[in-house]
């Protein structure tokens, strides 16, 4: 039998392929595994790194949180003391109401009509079930000492139920639904908002810790007590407590609030994201040289509440931070010592965790998550690119098998050539992001790979460019708010607020408050300025102002004087730049309702008498500084009269927009003063720069300064 050439020319190159086709996939098939192993392994790595780092930055923020949450509730238990001194000096008329006792809740008078279950207080049953409290929001509750008739504490109720619109004012200012507002008095009298009935037989609150600790406070300062049951809910909660005193000075009782636990540390939202196994505790670390068990004391957790922790009485008993290996523990100890934050992966309760803490000078907050949970993404990536790769040499067989010889080398010389720039730029870019900007690819491939090689190259000094601008840029944030008054000052006759909000990272707006020299008088100048435009040129400018006004501080000048030395310095430099500086500057003296202001281009100055319920303003002439060297300016002058209101502003105010192009107005500024001027200077400025702020559609387009000046 005859066999064609072209028959015997395709056996002998079948034959002589399927050598190098064997050895070629081979190769590229052991190559590949070891690339896919060590992709897979890196990929995990890094993924975990970033979980890991993520988990660190959300302790961060719940610390960050847990610091303003602090201050927000010792600030409200401060403000409902003040107003409670106010009413029980009889500085406010009693109200005419009827007082709903914890009787009234309970069915054995007539109870609120807005009382029904409220899912924001649930309490805990002692078969272990949660469900809804009665309480009332409208009303508040008085519980009176046991064995004793209502109708003595009447008078004493009444009088605390002026009280009602601040707990309310409290409780929405907090947005922390689930706290007791409360006001205990020496008598034995109890008022807690919102109002319910649920307290134990004979409970007094004046046998409570929270009471006891506020009334031995020698410095009259906010106390907080330890996690506790509360004894309406049985969850546990923290309190914030401080005493109130009378006009001489002699106690009348205590104000507090309780927070449950799970609003201070709760990680709701970490355990949507991440799993409800995450948990979370705020620790304190005792050194060994101070007590003899060296580690960390748990001061509140989650899982307070839990378990047996049924009955009010119960205590909670403090608790050590363990782990299950002690060499690692004690590395955490170091680090926690020597860091800030961080993280470390070492086993908890027999199962490996992934640890993240963020601390402070006075605790520190721990999350601490199983590693299979943190680790679920990395091993799935890891094992897709496992996956993917299988699938590919399976494809690639195939191929191989169907093509021979031909798809055989155009997949193996091929594969080679795409793959060598494209790995070249893979390792550029972790150059990139160790940061290394000198990186560039020198790459030639003729095809479209050319294109992503030229985008790389010139991306690299572009995002130089923008980290530098960046890191420049939150330098100059940090220097312009340390050039600002980092509290209120105090002079006596006068009360003193200002505060700023910028549009930009940097502004051009600017306030001062700079003790003047006056002979023997204590002298205060107060100042606000408003540079033309925004950023950090007019942040340079209004720097440049603020160190020529605190140069002069020491110079017997006066007002006039003061600005005039300023204007001549900066109108040369800003000669030709077009840039100028709008200034109100106004001296007081210490006890004094004189007070003097000159005006340099900025707007007048607000004036509101309460007594008479009379506005006006405080003008004057005089151009912005930096327009016009040698310019002569006027010194002005007027008294004001015990609780008059000056009020000065950028025009970032009054030039704020809502949605329909509406400006805020002058009109509303002289409502708001008018509204809050019975409150102190701080409370008009934070009620002013609230109101623009929620008028504003938008978001803010320019720089807004307040300053308030309250005669006392």
């Amino acid at each position: 039998m005859k066999i064609s050439i072209r028959i015997k020319f395709f056996i002998v190159l079948l034959a002589f392929s399927l050598g190098p086709i064997l050895i070629s996939r081979g190769i590229v098939g052991g190559a590949a595994e070891k690339v896919a192993n060590r992709i897979s392994s890196d990929t995990r790595t890094e993924l975990l790194d970033i979980v890991s780092t993520e988990l660190e930055l959300n302790a961060l923020s719940l610390l960050s949180l847990l610091e303003a949450k602090g201050e927000s509730f010792a600030l409200g238990t401060l403000m409902l003391a003040q107003q409670a001194e106010i009413s029980l000096n009889k500085n406010t008329p009693a109200s005419k109401g009827k007082p709903f006792f914890t009787g009234d809740y309970m069915g054995m008078g007539d109870k609120p009509s807005d009382m029904a279950p409220s899912e924001d207080y649930p309490l805990n049953t002692r078969s272990g079930r949660t469900r809804p409290m009665n309480i009332s929001l409208e009303h508040s509750a008085f519980l009176v000492p046991a064995q004793q008739s209502t109708s003595l504490f009447l008078d004493e109720a009444r009088q605390l139920m002026t009280l009602l619109p601040t707990l309310k004012d409290l409780r929405n200012t907090q947005q922390s639904s689930a706290n007791w507002y409360n006001v205990a008095l020496e008598s034995g009298l109890l008022m807690t908002y919102p109002g319910h009935g649920r307290f134990p037989m004979n409970y007094d609150p004046r046998e409570q810790d929270w009471y006891t600790r506020a009334m031995r406070e020698p410095n009259n300062q906010v106390v907080w007590v330890s996690p506790r049951i509360d004894p309406s809910t049985r969850r546990a909660v923290t309190t914030a407590s401080l005493a109130i005193r009378d006009k001489d000075g002699a106690p009348l009782g205590v104000v507090s609030i309780d927070i449950p636990i799970s609003a201070i540390i709760g990680a709701g939202d970490l355990k949507a994201r991440w799993s409800k196994s995450i948990q979370s505790f705020m620790l304190v670390r005792y050194p060994g040289d101070i007590v003899a068990h060296d580690g960390l004391l748990i001061v509140a957790q989650e899982s307070y509440g839990e378990g047996g922790r049924r009955h009010w009485m119960s205590g909670i008993e403090p608790e050590w931070m363990e782990s299950n290996d002690p060499i690692k523990f004690k590395k955490l100890l170091v680090k926690m010592k020597e860091e800030k934050s961080g993280h470390m992966r070492l086993p908890y309760k027999g199962e490996e965790s992934l640890w993240a803490y963020a601390s402070n000078d006075d605790f520190s907050f721990l999350l601490i998550t199983p590693e299979s949970v943190v680790a679920k993404l990395p091993n799935e990536m890891a094992d897709a690119v496992k996956g993917l790769t299988a699938r590919l040499r399976n494809i690639s067989s195939i191929i191989s098998g169907v093509m021979l010889i031909i798809v055989g080398l155009i997949a193996w010389f091929g594969s080679r050539a795409t793959t060598k720039p494209v790995m070249a730029m893979a390792e550029q870019a972790k150059r990139l992001a160790d940061g290394d900007f000198s990186v560039r690819i020198n790459y030639t491939t003729g095809d479209e790979r050319d294109e992503l090689v030229n985008a790389f190259n010139d991306m690299v000094p572009k995002l130089r460019e923008r980290m530098s601008m960046r890191r420049d840029l939150q330098l100059a944030q940090q220097v312009q708010e340390l050039l600002l008054p980092s509290k209120h000052p105090t002079l006596s006759g006068y009360d003193l607020a200002g505060g700023i909000s910028f549009c930009d990272q940097t502004g051009g707006d600017y306030y001062d408050f700079i003790k003047a020299d006056n002979d023997s008088t204590p002298a205060l100048g107060v100042v606000l300025g408003d540079v033309s435009g925004h950023g950090v040129a007019s942040a340079l400018l209004m720097a440049t102002a603020r160190g020529q006004l605190h140069s002069l501080a020491g110079s017997p000048l006066s007002p006039k004087q003061r600005i005039r030395a300023i204007n001549n310095v900066i109108s040369r430099d800003m000669d030709g730049t077009g840039r100028f500086l709008t200034l109100f500057y106004i001296r007081l003296l210490e006890d004094c309702s004189t007070l003097q202001w000159v005006r340099a281009g900025h707007d007048p100055a607000f004036r509101y008498n309460p007594a008479t319920d009379t506005f006006s303003e405080l003008n004057g002439e005089g151009l912005p500084i930096g327009v016009l060297e040698g310019f002569e300016y006027e010194d002005y002058e007027t008294q004001l009269e015990s609780g008059e209101v000056l009020l000065l502003a950028t025009d970032g105010v009054w030039e704020a927009r809502n949605a329909d192009g509406e400006m805020f107005g002058k009109q509303r500024i002289l409502a708001i003063i008018r509204e809050n001027a019975h409150m102190y200077a701080e409370e008009i400025r934070l009620a002013l720069m609230k109101a623009v702020e929620a008028f504003q559609a938008n978001g803010q387009e320019d720089d807004i300064a307040v300053v308030v000046i309250k005669k006392d």
